[in-house]
């Protein structure tokens, strides 16, 4: 970017000096507009590509490994090997709106590392239901603090409930099962990000939008950080938002 404000700055001065002295700058209200306007203008002069936040917006090319252009499965890809060296693990499906039945959710859960369920009215509970290696590994519930649980709902036969050590393959069918009992009909289903390791979600090209952050170390006392936003349109990746900043850090 280059930078025009102290050449423009000058010029600016200058006009409004010769101004100044045809009209007899002697009046205290002009001085003090006059002071204003260079005060203003040696701000604007001292802007350069070090003032944060930095924001790019790129419609053609490419940005790191993201092209534009490619599709949603396609880009998913150019996200895994970015995150190679990057490690920023998961995105972001912006706008994905929790689930009110566990027949609305059209992802393969399996695809996922969790869910979670939270109550809509009356006393707050939450259920984060986690899985790993396509087997149920940990089963959390309360409201502030969630406490380990061996299934849920804890009240129910072990054909409905979900259990420690269930097959990822089988949780719709149980919530469905469980989503009869009148108690239960409130709770609303969250996905969590999309964890990279994992293969893409089809799903996910419902969603014109995705995010994803990043930081890096720019020197010993300063850490840099991406915030991205991917925009989608057509099954075409359309444009891609980075947002930089840098942050000091006392060691």
């Amino acid at each position: 970017m280059i930078n025009i404000f102290p050449i423009t700055g000058k010029l600016i001065y200058l006009c409004l000096f010769q101004k100044a002295l045809r009209n007899n700058l002697n009046k205290p209200l002009m001085q003090k507009i006059v002071l204003l306007l260079l005060t203003v203008l040696l701000s604007l002069s001292c802007m350069n590509d070090d003032d944060f936040p930095q924001v790019e917006n790129i419609t053609k090319g490419k940005k790191w490994t993201l092209k534009i252009g490619s599709s949603p499965s396609e880009v998913y890809e150019q996200l895994q090997v970015l995150n190679i060296e990057k490690q920023f693990n998961t995105i972001n499906v912006t706008y994905r709106k929790p689930y009110s039945k566990p027949e609305e959710i059209q992802s393969d859960i399996s695809l996922y590392n969790s869910i979670s369920l939270e109550t809509t009215f009356g006393v707050l509970e939450r259920i984060l239901i986690t899985f790993e290696e396509d087997k149920v590994i940990s089963i959390e519930k309360g409201g502030g603090l969630l406490d380990y649980v061996q299934k849920w709902p804890e009240n129910q036969p072990n054909n409905i409930s979900i259990n420690i050590d269930d097959s990822v393959d089988i949780i719709i069918e149980k919530l469905i099962a469980i989503y009869q009992i009148p108690t239960y009909q409130d709770y609303q289903i969250t996905l969590p990000p999309k964890l990279l390791s994992k293969p893409y979600d089809p799903d996910m090209k419902n969603y014109d939008e995705w995010f994803f952050s990043f930081f890096e170390n720019v020197s010993f006392n300063k850490d840099g950080r991406n915030s991205v936003k991917l925009y989608f349109k057509n099954d075409k990746l359309i444009k891609i938002n980075n947002v930089y900043e840098e942050f000091e850090f006392v060691n």
